[in-house]
Formats: structure tokens, sequence, C-alpha cells
């Protein structure tokens, strides 16, 4: 999965189905997709809580 921080959840989501098929050769079945998709609006999540709440992530 790309490291770079998408802008949305959704250019996050296509960003990982595309980084897939590249490595891949194949589009995801429907299993892959959902847990694809599941990780990506995941580490997007995080990635956006760190970039705006700074304070958050230092522990």
């Amino acid at each position: 999965m790309p490291h770079t921080h998408a802008p949305t959840k959704a250019a996050a989501c296509h960003d990982a189905l595309e980084a897939f098929e590249q490595e891949h050769h194949h589009a995801p079945d429907a299993h892959e997709k959902a847990r694809l998709l599941s990780d990506a609006v995941k580490e997007w999540e995080h990635e956006e809580v760190a970039a705006t709440h700074p304070e958050a992530s230092v522990a």
C-alpha cells in the first residue's frame, strides 16, 4: 500500500486497489478488495488524525 497520505478516503482506496493490481497483475477478488479497502480506510484515518492532531501522536 502506498505510504503517501491521500487527500481523501476515496483516493486512498483507489490507490490501494491500483497498487494491488500493479503488484499482483490482476484485479482483487471480493475478499481481497474488502480487506484492501478496510486496511486503506484504517491507515488513512490514522494518518489523518496524526496530520490534524500532532499532539495526539506524541505519547
